[in-house]
């Protein structure tokens, strides 16, 4: 081979090293792009609910079934493409370091970890990470740490109800509900994840119809509670009433009450129920996924990590579709708060004016009171003279008796005296008589 062949052999490798060199970049260039896509739309639309049907995933792909820019469909990604997606987010408590395949996966594991901390809790420390705790400032002031329950809460009914159970003042009254609320709350939750493992519309709005009508009707017989106790308030501040009434009112107004803790534990247990409902569509299901796992954990990098499992649109969504239902609690804690302060106004008034009847009431008993204890103070000392009269008199009696004893005793002596005279007298005028006799046949003779 002549020079210049050699010199051409050597300019064909150093053309087909370029034209490698350059293949090599594009590839790479090319694939750095299509993961970079692929990454975004993961952010936009989160991973699949459940994995994608006829598309099997192996260690070396994850099946994805997601379109990039709507038309480039990618089944699989890599398992390194979803271990950068996910670097730096989750938590130590609920998940980090592997990433979820589906939204379904994570809340599988997220759920295995929630009941296992729940099962290392006592009922009281339950029912203050689901249900909320009172906690008080350096001021004194008590300030409300909402729980899961309490944030998840999509009604202001509801958001109620699950405070109450962890309210402590009932405990102290009745210490086995403690036990008690703090199971409910565990199945509330615990309901919360199995909704979201299957999509039925009927079950779904049947539920949530049921919850809406025992809600009205708690609403309706709180009022006709309120109305009896007030009816029952009159009656008692009206000294004037009937007591047959008043006994009529006391017992409605218990009947009432009691009418009322029925439909409150109705309400509780069907809101216990409420979310064992199936989802009613894929976007409801996308959706409550994020509004439960986002509730779990405000930290930032689980935050992250959800937004992430359920797509940016997703969570947007929920996050808007809660500051909805936060406005309308708002609103109905502002309407509930001007209704209590009226009914509040009303039963002050009410109240203050039993109160002045019964102080002036108490203040004629004090009066009578007093004036009975002054009578019996001196019913007590007439008695205490009449007893020592009495006394007096008694020991006058005996000395009286005594001086009769020792009379009679001297009487009786003189009696039998006088007894023995007459029969001496008896017998000197027997005698005499009988002389007389003589002295008369004497002197006939």
């Amino acid at each position: 081979m002549g020079t210049l062949g050699k010199i051409l052999l050597f300019v064909n490798f150093l053309a087909f090293a370029g034209l490698l060199y350059a293949a090599t970049q594009d590839y790479s260039a090319r694939t750095a792009a299509a993961s970079n896509a692929l990454r975004h739309q993961l952010v936009i639309v989160g991973l699949p609910v459940e994995a994608p049907k006829g598309i099997d995933g192996d260690d070396e792909s994850v099946p994805l079934d997601i379109s990039v820019s709507g038309v480039v469909p990618v089944a699989t990604a890599r398992p390194k493409l979803l271990e950068d997606h996910f670097a730096g987010t989750g938590n130590e408590e609920f998940a980090g370091g592997k990433f979820p395949k589906t939204q379904l996966n994570e809340v599988s594991e997220v759920e295995k970890k929630v009941f296992a901390k729940l099962s290392s809790l006592s009922a009281k420390e339950k029912l203050e990470l689901l249900c909320g705790t009172y906690t008080a400032s350096r001021t004194g002031a008590t300030t409300f740490v909402p729980g899961w329950l309490t944030v998840m809460a999509e009604t202001y009914a509801e958001r109620t109800a699950v405070r109450q159970l962890g309210e402590p003042g009932q405990f102290q009254r009745q210490p086995a509900k403690l036990e008690a609320n703090a199971k409910l709350a565990e199945e509330i939750l615990s309901k919360r994840f199995e909704a979201l493992k299957k999509v039925d519309p009927r079950q779904a709005d049947a539920d949530t119809t049921a919850v809406k009508e025992s809600s009205e009707n708690l609403r309706k017989v709180n009022d006709e509670a309120k109305r009896k106790y007030d009816l029952y308030s009159r009656m008692v501040a009206d000294t004037a009433a009937d007591p047959a009434a008043r006994d009529a009112a006391v017992k409605e107004a218990g009947d009432a009450l009691d009418k009322l803790g029925d439909a409150y534990a109705k309400f509780q247990a069907l809101l216990g129920d409420l979310n064992k409902a199936a989802c009613r569509d894929e976007g409801d299901r996308r959706k409550r996924i994020a509004h439960l796992l986002m509730h779990l954990s405000d930290s930032a990098g689980w935050q992250k990590r959800v937004a992430l499992t359920v797509g940016l649109r997703t969570y947007l969504a929920a996050i808007s579709d809660h500051v909805n239902r936060f406005q309308k609690m708002a609103s109905a804690s502002e309407t509930q708060v001007v209704l209590d302060q009226a009914r509040f106004a009303d039963e002050y008034e009410l109240l203050k004016t039993l109160a002045v009847g019964q102080s002036l009431l108490l203040t004629r008993q004090i009066s009578v009171r007093t004036e009975h204890q002054t009578q019996r103070r001196n019913d007590e000392e007439s008695t205490r003279l009449r007893l020592q009269l009495l006394e007096e008199r008694r020991k006058t009696l005996a000395a009286v008796e005594a001086d009769v004893q020792a009379t009679l005793a001297a009487q009786r002596e003189v009696e039998q005296r006088l007894l023995n005279l007459q029969k001496q007298v008896g017998e000197t005028l027997r005698k005499n008589f009988d002389l007389e006799a003589k002295l008369i046949d004497a002197e006939k003779k």
